[in-house]
């Protein structure tokens, strides 16, 4: 075989080598930041009122009026985690 021709396959198989590895980086990449995206976890009241500070029966109270909230069904309510955090940050300093 001939120099240039070696040189092209060499080329062509470290290419698609190359190609490979990026591919794989980039599925490990999306499925960390899916991870991490999935960290929007909805907590149950107990977590939520240990979180905030206050009582159960506070949160079932104050339901309505709070962005993280979420009524899931008829006796199924939850808190946002990542809302949360969010409300607590604004809260901060008003």
């Amino acid at each position: 075989m001939s120099e240039p021709i070696k040189s092209l396959l060499f080329s062509e198989t470290l290419r698609d080598e190359l190609k490979q590895l990026v591919r794989e980086a980039m599925r490990d990449e999306l499925g960390r930041s899916k991870s991490t995206n999935t960290e929007e976890k909805l907590l149950d009241p107990e977590e939520a009122a240990e979180m905030l500070s206050v009582s159960v029966d506070w949160l079932y109270h104050e339901a309505k009026k709070l962005p993280f909230a979420r009524k899931l069904g008829p006796r199924m309510l939850r808190f946002s985690y990542t809302g949360m955090l969010r409300w607590m940050e604004s809260k901060k300093f008003a």
